[in-house]
């Protein structure tokens, strides 16, 4: 497997061709992002996670082309829990008295949760991974295109 820092790869990006760069970069976001779409799909029970993901240009004036593939947190504020997990934790009420959720027929009240924790599916940076190994075939697939269009 190729290892790459994001130093490595900032600095391979400047040597591409201006012209290319648009090009790669957006490849290689379409590459996270519909990974990411995949491992947000395993997590289904609102579709909240898969409406809240963004594959959008976020420009600065040292890079224009940078792009950046990310949750929406008002849509889906729970997205970094299921990517990263949590310790176990106590869930209480904010502005009730008790906890309140379905189950079965009826609905269960607490005044306290006992969360157990969750270890996290981290297929964010498995999306970041991916978009990396395809860095390679992309670039070779942009520069074909240069070569057929000269």
């Amino acid at each position: 497997m190729t290892t790459i820092s994001i130093a490595e790869f900032q600095n391979f990006i400047t040597e591409v061709p201006k012209a290319l760069r648009k090009t790669i970069l957006l490849r290689m976001s379409q590459v996270a992002f519909d990974k990411a779409k995949e491992g947000a799909n395993r997590h289904f029970q609102t579709g909240a996670l898969r409406q809240s993901l963004r594959n959008e240009r976020a420009a600065t004036a040292l890079d224009p082309n940078r792009r950046r593939v990310y949750h929406d947190a008002n849509r889906a504020p729970h997205a970094v829990f299921v990517n990263f997990g949590t310790k176990p934790h106590v869930i209480v009420p904010k502005n009730k008295k008790a906890l309140r959720w379905v189950s079965g027929n009826g609905f269960v009240f607490a005044t306290k949760v006992n969360h157990p924790g969750y270890k996290g599916d981290a297929y964010m940076v498995r999306a970041a991974t991916e978009a990396i190994r395809s860095m390679r075939s992309i670039v070779n697939e942009a520069m074909k295109e240069v070569d057929r269009d000269a």
